[in-house]
């Protein structure tokens, strides 16, 4: 795959990446705003705090955005995520969440809807 990517990039829009790089990063479409749900049911929202966090690699999302622009002629960016961030990640969802709202299960961590959701499973 061969994105266009510009030789620099502009306010956090990523060019393509080392494959060895781990960078967590949220999907901005081309209204401003950030993909967010899970793969049974995507949305946009301008919430940020809502966003779905994807892994830059493990996700494949620059093949992902290429084949949404193919598809749907529809540009969207991937934006880096400041590693000092202080926060956590549900590793259900993706959501972003303070670290002192996360909850273990023994597994894996899990923000409070995912949490509830398995309440008693």
């Amino acid at each position: 795959m061969n994105a266009d990517w510009p030789a620099r990039s502009f306010g956090g829009m990523l060019p393509p990446m080392n494959e060895h790089e781990a960078l967590k990063v949220l999907i901005v479409n081309d209204d401003g705003q950030y993909l967010a749900g899970s793969a049974t049911a995507w949305e946009f929202t301008y919430d940020r705090g809502r966003a779905r966090v994807f892994d830059y690699q493990a996700d494949r999302v620059a093949e992902r955005i290429e084949l949404i622009r193919k598809a749907h002629g529809r540009v969207w960016i991937a934006i880096k995520l400041d590693p000092r961030e202080v926060y956590e990640f549900c590793d259900r969802c993706g959501r972003r969440m303070r670290a002192l709202r996360t909850f273990f299960d023994g597994e894996q961590f899990l923000c409070a809807e995912c949490r509830a959701g398995t309440v008693g499973a």
